[in-house]
């Protein structure tokens, strides 16, 4: 019996942690490296397909397939799965999880003078393998591809989108004995693309909802309905916790096959530097029915309303720091605050006198500056991507002498490289804003 028992668990360690596993399912990194991305074990992502079980002696976590969840948790390894982990694993396993594309082959072009002497009487040679990835009725995040030959894989993550009923053209230089040996699969099967949508869409029917009730907040010195105050701060916190989710499954799916996370070097918010042009002005102050708990009997809660005022620049993600005589909050506005306009925003706080309350720009607002930028080389980088996938397709179309095969080489190799940097400059940008 404790033979069986033993047998079983190696059985089931070497299922969760075959390579199989990830070659079968795409999207996010795996556990281990979101962890050193500071996720929480609760915030832990798994790529679709797999289930997250947690390991009984350490509460480390694990994303394994679902017939092997079942199996660790009945040996022990795993602990004991809910009625909700359950139905989840049921779920995953009547899903057959077909692509949510497909991948064409474009050409196969020889690289330029790259020739390797193998152990063998037969030379490895490189290739440029040049793809065309397409998206069915659905949109693709961040496609990734495992392109196998006779003598290497490869794993390839696109650095952009592939809109629904459309293709996207890329390469990648993968050795190969025989070139014919070489072929793509798009990993993808769309259930990580529709959770991000889903994500998007409450997160703009959050905003539309929270836009309308601070519309009918008096802009005067009148008393604002205490129950909108109450349920507009209650959307506000909802509207966080939704967006940081977002973030996390898109700082997670962003990051380069093959890269550490610990090696990409997340930015952090400016403090001290000013948001030139915008201004703060207080709307009203009105006393809290809940009171705060301190020894303090002079001490009150209070609703605060405020706006927050742009100049002739845009400003993305304001934070606005409400001080008062015996307490301090930031409050961080939705996304952007277009040129010329103001945002509404509300706080609580504590406070003795209410004289005493006052938003002022925060220390941290300097991040907007940094977002600007990071989005601005995003911009760049997919019109130079744009380009360079846009001549590689036009090359291959022709009959290539050794100076063509020399051209798609070097282009294929520009494109690799654009494409690391677009996933990192994208893994950094979620990762700031979700260290707000």
């Amino acid at each position: 019996m404790k033979f069986t028992g033993l047998l079983a668990f190696f059985l089931a360690v070497i299922l969760f942690s075959s390579p199989l596993a990830s070659q079968a399912f795409a999207d996010v990194i795996p556990p281990k490296q979101q962890m050193k991305l500071d996720f929480t074990v609760e915030q832990i992502i798994c790529s679709e397909g797999l289930v997250k079980i947690t390991k009984s002696s350490s509460g480390s976590i694990a994303c394994v397939k679902p017939a092997t969840a079942e199996k660790l948790s009945q040996i022990g390894w795993a602990k004991k799965l809910t009625e909700q982990k359950l139905e989840e694993i049921k779920t995953k396993k009547a899903t057959k999880g077909e692509s949510a594309g497909t991948i064409k082959k474009v050409a196969t072009v020889k690289q330029f003078a790259k020739t390797i002497k193998s152990g063998t009487s037969t030379s490895i040679s490189g290739y440029v393998y040049v793809f065309e990835a397409c998206a069915n009725s659905k949109v693709i995040r961040t496609p990734e591809i495992f392109v196998t030959s006779d003598s290497e894989t490869k794993n390839v993550k696109l650095g952009s989108m592939i809109q629904p009923n459309s293709c996207y053209t890329s390469s990648v230089i993968i050795k190969a004995a025989d070139p014919s040996s070489i072929s793509a699969t798009l990993l993808n099967k769309g259930g990580i693309s529709e959770k991000i949508s889903s994500l998007e869409t409450k997160i703009a029917d959050l905003k539309s909802k929270i836009v309308a009730a601070k519309q009918i907040i008096p802009k005067s010195a009148e008393n604002p309905n205490p129950e909108t105050l109450s349920s507009i701060i209650s959307l506000k916190k909802e509207l966080k916790d939704t967006e940081d989710q977002l973030r996390r499954y898109l700082m997670a799916l962003y990051v380069p096959p093959n890269t550490k996370v610990s090696k990409i070097d997340i930015p952090k918010s400016l403090k001290g530097e000013p948001l030139v042009g915008m201004m703060t002005n207080l709307i009203s102050v009105t006393e809290s029915i809940v009171k705060p708990e301190s020894g303090n009997p002079d001490l009150k809660r209070f609703n605060v309303v405020f706006e927050a005022c742009a100049g002739k620049e845009s400003i993305r993600i304001p934070i606005i720091a409400i001080n008062s005589d015996s307490d301090s909050t930031d409050v961080k506005l939705i996304n952007r605050i277009v040129p010329e306009s103001c945002q509404v925003g509300i706080a609580r706080i504590n406070a003795v006198d209410s004289q005493s309350i006052m938003p002022k720009i925060s220390e941290n607002s300097g991040i907007s500056k940094q977002i600007t930028k990071l989005e601005k080389q995003i911009d760049e980088l997919q019109i130079q991507l744009g380009e360079k996938r846009t001549s590689l397709n036009v090359l291959v179309s022709k009959q290539l002498d050794s100076s063509g095969e020399e051209e798609v080489t070097k282009l294929a190799l520009e494109i690799s490289d654009l494409r690391k940097e677009l996933l990192e400059t994208r893994t950094k940008l979620y990762g700031l804003m979700l260290g707000l």
